[in-house]
């Protein structure tokens, strides 16, 4: 069965999607840490921020590592992305990464991912909607899913409410560019969002994934 794709935009942070796991990314320069990964460092106290400091994570481009998610998340796992250096990011490198970060998804399994668009600033996914649907669909077109495997992949990707609307409708005519049944975008979700109180959480284990 060929494997289907469906993309939704969030207005829920990463830590309250419901999801399989939850990607993250950061660039060399950024400290503190920004965006979907600033928000994981934060509902993590620190510890990504703290990995960083002891280089037990790097911000390489191509460098992934694995972390167990706390009770502060929807989901059980985190995938924390190096993605290089940010004077070298362009349209090409966002569609790069994200094909990179879905097709690690697909092999850890994984079939629900929350993603905060890799290297784009939250308020910025209206004109990088081609690059990131682009970079997802070629990692889907190159998955051979065996006859067992659920042949859906479902990412939800977190942007703020402020400009979702016209972040959902640059969605909408990326995934119409591709002109492929098997691609859909799923209607913007607005949900309301008050996390959990902060505690200190369980020193969670990372795992170094190979590029």
């Amino acid at each position: 069965m060929k494997p289907r794709l469906e993309i939704g935009l969030e207005s829920l942070p990463l830590d309250a999607i419901e999801a399989d796991v939850v990607v993250a990314g950061f660039f060399a320069e950024d400290r503190p840490l920004r965006g979907g990964a600033g928000r994981v460092d934060w509902r993590l106290c620190g510890l990504v921020s703290e990995f960083l400091a002891d280089e037990r994570i790097v911000a390489e481009r191509g460098s992934a590592f694995l972390v167990a998610a706390t009770g502060a998340f929807a989901a059980p796992r985190i995938l924390l992305l190096g993605l290089g250096s940010r004077s070298e990011f362009s349209l090409t490198v966002a569609q790069d990464l994200m094909r990179d970060a879905t097709a690690r998804c697909i092999a850890l399994g994984v079939r629900r991912i929350a993603l905060a668009p890799l290297g784009i600033a939250s308020d910025d996914f209206a004109r990088h909607a081609a690059p990131v649907v682009g970079g997802i669909a070629e990692a889907l077109r190159s998955w051979d899913p065996p006859p067992s495997a659920v042949g859906l992949l479902e990412v939800r990707l977190s942007v703020p409410e402020p400009g979702i609307e016209q972040a959902g409708e640059a969605l909408g005519l990326a995934v119409g560019a591709f002109e492929d049944e098997g691609i859909t975008a799923r209607p913007v979700e607005r949900r309301h969002h008050r996390p959990s109180p902060l505690a200190s959480p369980p020193r969670p284990a990372s795992a170094h994934l190979r590029p």
